[in-house]
């Protein structure tokens, strides 16, 4: 009976997963190619897609199923599936369905607010939208239940089974040395040159290149695309997996370095197990183990010595503006320490700082301590306590990301603990691969995905995150490695001790 059962459940659930899949890509078309006179109908399209998904998610077939299963004698990966199946419906059916499609809709429209309310710098053109979002994802906190504070239903759903008292532990912990480091580098009065990776390259160029690292790193263009966003941003599953990134004519870094962090996130979706295909096995476990791979990538590969040994020559292939510039100094360029704006252009020191900061203002919002008309006011004054610097402009501030038009809360500290994970992801494999510097340097990034595969794609949501990070490492989830790893790489950049 139980095999049955669980046939039943995987039928339904894959048809959740192609509506999922459709909704998906829907966003992304509204991001890359939609005209903006459809926008009415991209919400309504929205609108009654997340219906019929939660109509689906909500069937009381799965709550049926899940119950026998749950007293049945399950194997490990069953039990999962189960389990989590069993998580998004009791999640779900929580929540009204008008509630549902009133988000979705005024997703749709809030996330055109704040691109136009960007360009223009004017928050008063969004904050009306994000005073509705707030709103309705209050109202799905409240639907879904918490224990103590109300933030925790909503970081449910990016990082499962995580607490914010276990993140404002973390965070207040991290602080204090990232702030040492940071000022340290400071203090030692060494400016690296980044004018290098400042020239003019052509955009047709800059696609090339990217095209080339999205497919050296190891990524299926069969099965996925690069495309061009205002944000960027990673979408889909497996067989059809898609990237976007942005170009800045005089900035490489911007593009490179986001389209590495993108296929890290790509890397992740492609390397599911097939025949788990349509169940939570092929999904990720978390935003925060999603962002270790893309920080991995981006980060600890893609900003190391022997990566850009390799890549310099190919750079200088299509930009031959750049047949001057030495490895150390295209080395050091990609790694300078400083505060700026912008979050996505931040440096890995510093990051997590910005992260702290949203961090701050969203559980404050949550809690009813800050209001939506405080927000530029406050988080200008955030960025110059922490990090010494005051946007001159809300589209370099507080309009600079799109996640609450997208009523993406508790999403943000998912960012800060991929960082983490990331770094002991790396130690774990060094310790199994100790020439690992050699072989990024030859561009033998095979083995290293591989190793990914194994450890963490492979096993989708078979365990909950703090599991797999312990199982993957041999060792639970530590911030120790992160900092270690930025005080051994940045004391030989900066020549100083940290």
């Amino acid at each position: 009976m139980a095999e049955e059962e669980y046939a039943r459940l995987r039928e339904l659930y894959s048809e959740i997963s192609y509506i999922d899949q459709a909704i998906n890509h829907l966003s992304w078309d509204q991001e890359t190619f939609m005209p903006p006179g459809a926008i009415l109908d991209r919400a309504g399209q929205m609108s009654v897609l997340s219906a019929i998904h939660h109509r689906k998610v909500t069937d009381p077939e799965i709550g049926r199923l899940v119950s026998v299963l749950e007293k049945s004698e399950l194997g490990e990966e069953v039990s999962a599936v189960v389990r989590e199946i069993g998580r998004a419906y009791r999640r779900q059916t929580s929540i009204p369905e008008d509630l549902v499609k009133e988000i979705a809709s005024t997703q749709s429209v809030a996330q055109q607010a704040w691109q136009n309310a960007r360009k223009k710098d004017d928050f008063s053109m969004f904050s009306p939208y994000l005073v509705k979002m707030v709103e309705l994802k209050k109202r799905e906190a409240e639907c879904v239940g918490y224990d103590d504070v109300i933030y925790d239903a909503l970081l449910d759903v990016y990082e499962p089974y995580a607490r914010s008292s276990e993140i404002t532990e973390l965070f207040s912990s991290l602080r204090s040395r990232l702030v040492d480091i940071v000022k340290k580098i400071t203090e030692s009065g060494i400016v690296i040159d980044e004018t290098v990776v400042r020239r003019e390259y052509p955009i047709e160029d800059q696609k090339a290149f990217c095209d080339h690292l999205a497919k050296v790193l190891g990524f299926d263009f069969d099965k996925g695309r690069l495309d061009i966003s205002a944000h960027p941003f990673t979408s889909g599953t497996r067989r059809d997996v898609r990237m976007t990134t942005r170009f800045e004519i005089d900035n490489l870094k911007n593009s490179v370095f986001s389209t590495i962090h993108e296929t890290g996130h790509a890397l992740y979706e492609q390397g599911y197990l097939e025949n788990n295909y349509l169940t939570p096995l092929a999904e990720g476990v978390s935003l925060g183990i999603h962002e270790s791979q893309s920080r991995f990538w981006e980060n600890i590969i893609g900003r190391s010595r022997p990566f850009w040994s390799h890549m310099l020559p190919e750079l200088k292939r299509h930009f031959p503006n750049m047949n001057d510039v030495t490895l150390d100094q295209m080395f050091r360029a990609v790694n300078t320490v400083g505060p700026s704006l912008i979050r996505t252009e931040s440096d890995e020191v510093t990051y997590n700082l910005h992260i702290m900061i949203r961090y701050e203002m969203e559980t404050g919002i949550m809690e009813g301590k800050i209001g939506v008309d405080e927000i530029p006011e406050l988080w200008n004054d955030k960025y110059e306590e922490y990090l010494g610097i005051r946007p001159p402009t809300n589209a370099d501030g507080c309009l600079q990301d799109i996640h609450w038009s997208m009523g993406l809360f508790g999403y943000f500290p998912t960012y800060t603990l991929g960082n983490l994970y990331s770094a002991q992801i790396y130690n774990a494999i060094l310790r199994d691969m100790p020439d690992l510097g050699s072989r990024v340097a030859s561009a033998e990034f095979a083995p290293i995905l591989s190793w990914l595969r194994e450890r963490i794609h492979s096993k989708g949501k078979l365990y909950p995150p703090k599991v797999l990070i312990e199982k993957a490492t041999g060792s639970a989830p530590d911030a120790d490695h992160f900092i270690r790893y930025l005080k051994e790489k940045f004391s030989g950049i900066y020549g100083i001790t940290l």
